[in-house]
């Protein structure tokens, strides 16, 4: 019984993990949005690119996998 307790305690504990490391990718995705507006493209173009970078989130679409589809 023990034993089942514990298990269903670590699956808990790594949903939490799972929706934080959720957490931390959208930020990652957020700052290197940031960095390609500060080196590569106009505010017009950032802005465009920081709706599209929401949008893709939204919808579940790795921001990585689009950037390496968009050429960015």
């Amino acid at each position: 019984m023990a034993e089942t307790e514990l298990l269903k305690a670590i699956y808990e504990e790594l949903k939490v993990i799972k929706e934080e490391l959720r957490k931390l990718n959208s930020k990652i995705e957020i700052l290197e949005a940031g960095l390609i507006q500060e080196e590569e493209i106009s505010e017009d173009e950032a802005e465009k690119l920081d709706k599209l970078s929401e949008e893709t989130r939204k919808c579940g679409i790795p921001w990585e996998k689009l950037k390496t589809e968009l050429g960015l």
